[in-house]
């Protein structure tokens, strides 16, 4: 597994008409802190890290903060939003409640969702690994070059060697789905999607 200096975990508020970011949170795998809505004091803190993680950063706190985590220097991204359904099929893990508020109208805090996706995504680490052999190399088959899911088998340093994919989930999934499924086809245009149904497969009895 990557270092865990390399690593920072981020969160950030915008502003309800999404003009600009309110708040910013993040957690080094270290420990250290940071909460402050000053972007170029978030800068400053994401030097040296070449992994950013959180819950939906590809999709929100990227789209918003992509300057300053260019200019911090990370260079991979893994967003636990992705790895949850696909590691905790029986039930979707939804850590990320924003269960801290003392009440309703209280503002969200972006550190503390931080560190939920820190805790989330070590969760989501140990959930990997105790998957069997074969399950393992069947998601990193179909996901290890996407964008959604490739940083993150960079940073546990899975790698995989020449393989016949369908081959693979045919004999890993034997029994649970039809002999005659277009496997290939699906490997091909909807790995992701692929991937999902066969996590959920995985868990239902026959």
């Amino acid at each position: 597994m990557t270092d865990l200096n390399k690593i920072i975990f981020i969160d950030a508020e915008v502003a309800a008409n999404g003009a600009a970011v309110t708040d910013v949170g993040a957690l080094k795998g270290t420990g250290g802190e940071f909460h402050c809505a000053s972007l170029a004091a978030f800068t400053d803190f994401l030097r040296g890290g070449e992994y950013i993680c959180g819950h939906n950063i590809l999709k929100h706190d990227f789209v918003y903060l992509k300057n300053e985590i260019s200019a911090g220097g990370a260079k991979f991204f893994i967003d636990t939003l992705y790895l949850s359904p696909l590691l905790f099929p029986k039930k979707p893990y939804h850590k990320l409640l924003k269960d801290d508020k003392l009440s309703a109208g209280e503002l969200n805090n972006p550190l503390n969702d931080a560190k939920k996706a820190r805790d989330l995504f070590y969760d989501e680490i140990d959930a990997f690994n105790g998957l069997d052999e074969k399950t393992q190399s069947v998601y990193f088959e179909l996901l290890g070059k996407t964008l959604e899911f490739r940083d993150f088998f960079k940073f546990i340093g899975r790698t995989g060697g020449a393989c016949d994919a369908a081959a693979l989930i045919r004999e890993t999934f034997a029994g649970k789905i039809c002999a005659s499924s277009p496997i290939e086809k699906l490997i091909a245009k909807y790995p992701i999607e692929l991937a999902y149904a066969l996590a959920l497969i995985g868990v239902t009895r026959v």
